[in-house]
């Protein structure tokens, strides 16, 4: 759109990393599980190796490809250049258990500087409020100062007017605004010989996604590859490589909000099993925009999971995309006048 944009990103917290003892517990729970049960999913590796791994690849893709300002929270203005906007989003950024320090989410630092604010698809990730009375009463005067609030769910419509006092509107996720062709820049080139599978982008993998997989690679023939954060231990995964083999899967399936968009935008055959500890309502206000609630499997419970073998009609799917695209593009270019 022809503006010069930079990124306030955070730096993680070094009591991010697990403790002493809360390493050993890992790495034993992670032998057990893989060694003793057989979890071949597990991988297991040095807890400290796996996440300066994560964050070395988070910084060098970062680096290569975003201009960004490395700031600590709590945040403050004095250190910032000037910039003629601020916009906050998207990922669960006003949810109180994912943003530390949450009212710098809510553009504290700016105290009464003229300067345009604005929520772009801002997600509380669940349909409660989980800030206590406390935070709210912070966090609520400085909502009353945007320009401009959009969520990314329709839940969060309802949060922001009860507990705001501000009135929200509904725009999609920001990944949603790049084309397919967008991320194909980005992917990893296909290898010159590959056999078919099934991706499996899972977060907080327990004994029903494992069950869901089995199911799939049965029914299908299938073997399961497991992509994403599992392989971080073993050093050869990259955001690259990531997109080529989502893109690539003949199925994924995936508890993952953004493993769902990505299956979406590579008009991928895929599952979603909703991720309630991480936020539900996140994936239904998406599939029910686009049709795909067939796509949802089962809830909490390890039930026979329908896998329906009704194709996805690419071809609906891709104007309801477009329209929401327009609609996000059309939100910002609105703001940004």
């Amino acid at each position: 759109m022809g503006h010069q944009v930079t990124t306030l990103r955070f730096t993680p917290k070094t009591d991010w990393v697990p403790s002493g003892i809360k390493k050993k517990i890992l790495t034993i729970r992670r032998f057990i599980s893989k060694y003793l049960k057989g979890n071949k999913s597990i991988a297991y590796c040095n807890p400290d190796k796996q996440t300066e791994y994560a964050y070395k690849e988070l910084n060098r893709f970062l680096d290569e490809r975003m201009d960004c300002l490395n700031v600590t929270a709590p945040l403050s203005d004095d250190i910032l250049p000037s910039f003629d906007a601020y916009i906050v989003g998207s990922d669960q950024v006003w949810r109180p258990a994912y943003s530390p320090c949450l009212p710098n989410f809510y553009l504290d630092f700016l105290a009464d500087a003229s300067v345009k604010r604005i929520a772009y698809a801002a997600s509380f990730g669940v349909d409660t409020w989980e800030a206590d009375q406390q935070v709210t009463e912070i966090i609520r005067p400085l909502a009353q100062k945007f320009d401009a609030i959009s969520v990314r769910e329709t839940s969060g419509i309802d949060l922001c007017n009860k507990h705001l006092g501000v009135k929200a509107e509904l725009m999609p996720d920001p990944t949603l605004l790049l084309s397919q062709a967008d991320y194909q820049d980005l992917c990893e080139p296909e290898p010159r010989q590959r056999q078919p599978y099934i991706a499996a982008y899972i977060l907080d993998k327990g004994d029903r996604e494992q069950h869901y997989l089995d199911t799939l690679s049965k029914t299908t023939g299938l073997p399961v590859k497991l992509i994403g954060q599992l392989d971080w231990a073993t050093s050869t995964d990259s955001i690259e490589h990531w997109l080529g083999e989502l893109s690539r899967a003949e199925y994924v399936v995936t508890n993952s909000f953004h493993g769902t968009v990505f299956s979406i935008l590579f008009e991928r055959s895929f599952y979603t099993i909703p991720n309630s500890a991480r936020g539900a309502s996140r994936f239904e206000t998406l599939l029910e925009a686009l049709g795909l609630q067939d796509r949802l499997l089962g809830g909490k419970t390890q039930e026979e999971p329908v896998f329906t073998p009704k194709p996805i009609d690419y071809k609906n799917v891709n104007k309801a995309v477009d329209l929401l695209r327009q609609q996000g593009l059309s939100y910002l270019r609105n703001q940004l006048q």
